[in-house]
């Protein structure tokens, strides 16, 4: 099985997400945000985009600290951890997503998954699919997008897959906008 050809998904993702953060952007004038993410389980070919806010950090840090007894540390992975974003997979329920991205989507997955398809090609196309992640993140900041987002000093960015840290996501996102800047 030929994996898929990941220039008309980068496109795709692209302008599929551009639409989704305008319309976030409508539906949300009043909030301001500290951070916008690319919550990535890309071997599946979910791609899904986050926005997170100092009061909804506030609510969810309180509420971990009461029923996990969090600590500073705690706190401060859970404040870059996607998945306890107020706003994580947006774009999941936006019309036009499953319209434009469905069929996208199907095909990562099936290459992925499929029996024939070698394990390390899997995860050769998966970090390949992470990089395309990464450019559209960069094409999205440059679009000029977020300057309809309201924002926190410090506004930050990233992408990352559901099984790594911050940490290893930022190398990867450096590396993507260095090779923009060449």
């Amino acid at each position: 099985m030929k994996a898929p050809d990941l220039a008309p998904i980068e496109e795709q993702l692209f302008a599929l997400s551009l639409v989704s953060i305008r319309q976030f952007n409508d539906e949300h004038p009043d909030e301001s945000f500290y951070g916008f993410g690319i919550d990535c389980m890309a071997d599946s070919g979910m791609f899904l985009l986050c926005f997170n806010s100092e009061a909804a950090f506030a609510e969810t840090a309180k509420e971990y600290i009461e029923r996990f007894q969090y600590s500073a540390a705690d706190l401060a992975a859970l404040k870059t951890n996607f998945g306890d974003w107020k706003y994580q997979d947006f774009n999941q329920d936006q019309p036009h997503w499953e319209a434009g991205w469905g069929a996208y989507r199907d095909a990562i997955e099936a290459y992925t998954f499929a029996d024939e398809t070698e394990i390390e090609e899997a995860h050769a196309y998966v970090e390949q699919l992470m990089r395309c992640a990464c450019r559209v993140l960069v094409q999205i900041e440059r679009s000029g997008v977020f300057e309809r987002t309201k924002t926190d000093p410090g506004f930050t960015t990233a992408v990352m897959d559901h099984d790594e840290t911050l940490q290893e996501a930022t190398v990867r996102l450096n590396s993507v906008r260095a090779e923009f800047n060449d």
